[in-house]
């Protein structure tokens, strides 16, 4: 998988490049049993309970062309919980956290929406 994931961060400016790996290093240590799943069409990088799904979708990252957006596909469900004001959307089920530096990512809100993703998302299908 790493190497799909590579192909698609080859194709990004080295700054979304960084903010990608930096939001991969921060998912892959809330949430280790994710596994990675890659859209190289749509630029995604998922992080899933149930491969081959969105249903077991923790978090995604989509890369634009200068910032990444961290992603949660219940994340009107985490609204409540985002006491730092983080999350941005007005989607009927998702919602993103708009990445234009690596400080971003590394605030402990972010972490938290996280591990409140995982906790919410089903494991099995």
């Amino acid at each position: 998988m790493d190497e799909q994931v590579e192909r698609v961060l080859a194709g990004c400016a080295p700054g979304v490049r960084e903010l990608a790996v930096a939001a991969r290093a921060v998912i892959e240590e809330v949430v280790p049993d994710a596994v990675v799943e890659v859209d190289p069409a749509a630029r995604l990088i998922a992080y899933t309970f149930q491969p081959g799904t969105y249903r077991g979708v923790v978090a995604a990252i989509a890369l634009h062309g200068a910032y990444v957006n961290l992603m949660f596909g219940r994340g009107v469900e985490l609204v409540a919980l985002d006491d730092e004001g983080l999350l941005e959307g007005t989607g009927r089920t998702a919602r993103h956290i708009k990445v234009r530096r690596v400080e971003d990512v590394a605030r402990a809100g972010v972490r938290r929406l996280i591990a409140a993703s995982a906790a919410l998302t089903p494991r099995s299908a």
